[in-house]
């Protein structure tokens, strides 16, 4: 099982999306996803289910003591094949406040119990804090998106000083990439930004490119993800490409699915 948390203490660098869209895309591809929603704003939770479907939440996991949930009651099946969910809270706020050092492992152990997936994919806050600490203490990898601008190579600085900080306790922690997102060609602070990007990271750059796209904005509104709100359009292509890189770079098995399959099954897992 390979964990990998999408983080970068920015925000509007296209986070959710790229957590949301990727967990898609490696789900189409045939590998059992889990994505964990960790942003107490639940953008990655409202894409995905209805509120009406969810009783418990990583809010239930994290939170408190003797009356905690386990991680496995709070997974739910969203209707893609091979793609699972646990809910966001607003109570994930408390963490920042209340949460105790020794409880700082408590994503990862519940992580661990887990054994039916191939991938568990973690939406990070935008924030410092001992969420994102229990996100990085629990991965495997990190991907950076940085958006087409200048501002998001400064919250790359700030996510760095995490990483050396969150290594003390899982020294096993690797960056696998940075993603350009919301890239707009026609802007000379985008190609700069990319750049950038490219001359600073090197290798560790993702070739592929998401670009600016009225598509990849509108599909969560309508709570569909890129490639089933239009399957054919640029968006769906150029998170098909950061899909297969990400395949490439985990040296995973390829799978013979090559679509991404709707079921109607919005119900919480048994």
């Amino acid at each position: 099982m390979k964990i990998i948390a999408i983080a970068n203490q920015k925000g509007g660098v296209g986070k959710t999306a790229t957590a949301v869209n990727l967990s898609a895309g490696l789900a189409s591809k045939g590998y059992k996803t889990l994505l964990i929603d960790l942003d107490s704003q639940r953008n990655a939770t409202n894409t995905l289910l209805l509120s009406e479907q969810i009783t418990t939440t990583l809010a239930d996991v994290l939170v408190g003591d003797s009356d905690r949930q386990s991680l496995e009651d709070a997974i739910y099946e969203t209707p893609i094949d091979n793609l699972d969910l646990v809910p966001s809270h607003i109570r994930l706020a408390k963490i920042e406040r209340f949460i105790e050092l020794e409880e700082q492992f408590r994503l990862k152990d519940g992580i661990n119990s887990l054994t039916d997936y191939d991938i568990v994919i973690l939406d990070c806050p935008p924030t410092l804090g001992m969420t994102l600490t229990q996100a990085l203490l629990a991965s495997d990898f990190v991907i950076v998106p940085i958006a087409g601008d200048y501002y998001s190579h400064e919250g790359v600085i700030d996510l760095n000083e995490s990483l050396q900080k969150a290594r003390r306790g899982n020294t096993n922690l690797k960056i696998l990439g940075y993603l350009m997102t919301r890239y707009d060609s026609r802007m000379r602070v985008a190609k700069d930004s990319l750049q950038l990007m490219r001359d600073k990271y090197k290798d560790l750059a993702f070739q592929a490119v998401i670009r600016e796209l009225a598509s990849i904005k509108t599909a969560p509104a309508m709570r569909l993800t890129v490639y089933e709100f239009d399957p054919s359009g640029d968006g769906a292509t150029d998170y098909t490409a950061f899909t297969e890189e990400v395949v490439e770079r985990l040296e995973m098995e390829k799978t013979k699915a090559t679509s991404l399959h709707i079921v109607e099954k919005k119900k919480k897992a048994s």
